[in-house]
């Protein structure tokens, strides 16, 4: 039996020598591999797990008016960041690995779960900091829980734009903290406040972390919210960058010179060129408030390729307001204004009232159903259908013909000119002229479309017109009220003047244009919009289309003209008035809000510049409006003639519903600033005597249309 137990014995033993040999070779086997096959795995995997990353933000690029003028730039702003995972790691190492947590709730097989209480974790690490250099900023809890689950890699900005003594301070005084840093960052500049607000629009933060990504697949700190900073971010947006450290288990950073090739250096956006003239939006921002209007807008435009160089809306807003958050208190009180400051009134469609006349003039022309000779008598009232239409100053004109009517803008005689031409005729050739169609400067959303009415609109708009107007079919009444610009047709103010554009240069109608091209950080064109893209033309004869460029000419050079405050001494303009009716809902009553209009282009004989003003509770087109477009024109035309325009910072324009009556025109003396020289034949001097002021450097005039790629060095 003795010998039997040794055997059992020494097979056991065997058995356990077989197993700790085989896990010793399987330990040996799988060190070789880890230390020789796979050191170079092994060794990226550990320094991934110890190497932090630090998004660097990249700068915005600038926009610039067509000469280089710097309308939105960026300055630095000085932030306070929390690295949140660098100050848990921080809080571990000096509490002994201990650190306050978060209950969650439990996961789905019911065990329980927590998280690092970040917010405890903050409070405690900046205390010191808030103490010595007396910060009062609260801290938001909900987004830093936020920050920490999702970007817990980028840095948290606690405060934004700090002083320069705070800065100064909190260096001084040593007081950083393992992730607590003061960085410098570029912040979002208005250079020149209100000025052309509705045109460059504002940036914000993103609503959310998944939207505008850069290609690190991390959210842009700051995206376009409205105007061109919306529609052109993408292209604005730079490219962040990157910098490495090493850090222990413990939090500690590791000195590892190593990881400075990793670095990757931010590339700024690319810099946005307008077609916008800087001096031309300042004259025009500033002509407006000079009238004291509370509701308005304006458009400037080259007729000889389609440039936009002014675009103006009033009430105004100050874009610097949302850099880098606007208050909640600000915002509300932009929202809540009745003015409605942030609505660009230059893309809003209203009646256009007799400016439409000029439309309606071509399309009979066009239509061969009437011709420039065309008599029509013009009492003071004509009945249509079961309608009495009255003239505007409901006195007997006797018989005219197209041109004097255009002159003293007769709504007799275009109730039945309209009719004549016929509704169709009408609406064709407002769909050449752009009528009715978007442009899509500042994108779609943000711009009415306007409304060509007829019998195949109506058609549409069936339902609706019968229940809020009574209305179920096209009648010569509609056709006579549209002939005025009244009844249902809407126009923007930007469709007016890219229509007068091709008045006056001789019936093209261009595509306007708002931007011409991008510049990378290099200089390098990235991309480029040609000028003068053709959208259609008005495909009238020529003597027909000179026929009405006469009849607008004598609107403001003849004693008759309903625009005769539109006149500029030494130029020869030509223009047209409209007062539209309209009423608006105040305190409980209905009252009376007339939308006055006045557009123009001139020089006549080589037109350089047109403009269009609407004001919104205005007297008339003639009182109100052209005074204004007779101050713009005129300080346009000295800029050609080397006067200056010192473009400043703009305050906000502040909306009110008080009206404007008479406007006064500004005709300063021979010889002072903005007033032309004159010869004795009355025509503009060649070199005329420039006013005693500093103009803006290397500027030439807004018009020329070789200039206006240009850019600025």
């Amino acid at each position: 039996m003795l010998a039997d137990d040794f055997r059992v014995e020494g097979w056991r033993l065997g058995i356990l020598a077989l197993l700790v040999f085989a896990a010793m070779g399987t330990l040996l086997n799988r060190l070789w591999n880890v230390e020789i096959v796979n050191s170079d795995s092994a060794r990226q995997q550990s320094e991934a797990q110890t190497t932090v990353r630090s998004r660097i933000a990249p700068a915005r690029g600038a926009i610039c008016d067509r000469y280089g003028v710097m309308l939105a730039e960026n300055r630095p702003s000085f932030d306070i960041d929390f690295y949140l995972d660098d100050l848990r790691r921080d809080y571990a190492e000096s509490h002994h690995g201990i650190v306050p947590t978060l209950p969650l709730p439990n996961d789905k097989n019911g065990h329980k779960r927590s998280e690092p209480d970040i917010v405890e974790i903050v409070k405690q690490s900046i205390a010191p900091i808030r103490d010595m250099l007396g910060l009062t900023a609260p801290l938001n809890e909900k987004e830093i829980r936020e920050h920490f689950r999702t970007d817990r890699d980028l840095p948290y900005h606690y405060m934004t734009d700090l002083d320069f003594a705070t800065v100064a301070n909190f260096e001084e005084r040593n007081l950083g903290v393992t992730g607590i840093s003061i960085s410098q960052v570029p912040a979002r500049h208005y250079t020149y406040g209100a000025l052309a607000a509705h045109i460059l629009g504002y940036v914000g933060k993103p609503f959310n972390q998944t939207e505008h990504l850069a290609s690190d697949g991390t959210p842009y700190e700051t995206i376009g919210r409205d105007g061109i900073e919306a529609i052109m971010d993408e292209r604005l947006q730079g490219e962040p960058g990157s910098s490495f450290k090493r850090v222990s288990s413990q939090g500690y950073t590791i000195p590892d010179p190593t990881l400075k090739a990793l670095d990757i250096d931010p590339t700024m956006g690319n810099t946005l060129y307008l077609t916008i003239d800087a001096r031309a939006q300042y004259i025009a921002e500033t002509a407006m408030r000079n009238a004291g209007v509370g509701r308005g807008a304006v458009v400037v435009m080259d007729p000889r390729n389609g440039d936009v160089l002014a675009m103006v809306s009033i009430p105004s807003y100050d874009p610097n307001k949302f850099i880098p958050k606007i208050t909640a208190k600000d915002f509300d009180a932009l929202n809540q204004d009745p003015t409605k400051p942030l609505f660009n009134r230059a893309l809003h469609a209203l009646n256009p009232g007799s400016t439409y006349k000029i439309m309606v003039a071509l399309a009979g022309l066009k239509s061969g159903n009437v011709d420039v000779n065309t008599p029509f008598d013009c009492p003071g009232a004509i009945q249509i259908d079961d309608h009495l239409f009255h003239n505007s100053d409901r006195t007997d004109a006797g018989t005219m013909s197209l041109v004097h009517a255009i002159c003293v803008s007769s709504d007799v005689f275009f109730y039945q000119y309209g009719i004549k031409a016929g509704i169709d005729a009408i609406d064709a050739m407002g769909q050449r002229a752009g009528f009715g169609h978007k442009w899509g400067l500042l994108g779609e959303a943000n711009e009415d479309a306007g409304i060509l009415p007829g019998p195949e609109w109506m058609k549409e708009k069936e339902d609706w017109l019968r229940k809020t107007h009574n209305i179920d079919h096209w009648s010569k009444a509609q056709t006579a009220n549209t002939s005025i610009g009244q009844g249902f047709v809407l126009v923007t103010p930007l469709q007016l003047a890219t229509f007068l554009c091709a008045v006056a240069n001789g019936g093209t109608v261009y595509q306007p244009r708002l931007y011409s091209h991008f510049v990378d950080y290099n200089g390098t064109t990235k991309y480029e919009l040609p000028a003068a893209q053709v959208y259609s033309t008005l495909d009238v004869k020529p003597s027909d289309l000179k026929a009405v460029q006469e009849g607008m000419r004598e609107v403001i050079q003849s004693d008759e003209g309903t625009g005769t405050r539109a006149q500029v001494p030494g130029y020869t303009m030509a223009g047209k008035t409209g007062t539209a009716q309209a009423y608006i809902r105040m305190d409980g009553s209905v009252k009376q809000d007339l939308k006055t209009w006045f557009y123009c282009y001139g020089p006549f004989e080589a037109p350089r510049y047109v403009c269009c003003v609407l004001v919104e509770g205005g007297s008339w087109g003639g009182t109100t409006s052209a005074p204004i477009a007779q101050e713009i024109m005129r300080r346009l035309f000295a800029l050609d003639t080397g006067a200056v325009e010192n473009v400043a910072y703009l305050q906000p324009a502040q909306g009110n519903f008080n009206g404007v009556t008479d406007v006064e025109t500004h005709l300063p003396a021979p010889g002072t600033p903005g007033a032309p020289a004159t010869a004795d034949n009355g025509s503009p001097l060649d070199n005329p005597d420039a006013p005693s002021s500093t103009p803006m450097p290397d500027l030439p005039p807004i018009g020329n249309p070789a200039s206006s790629t240009k850019r600025a060095h």
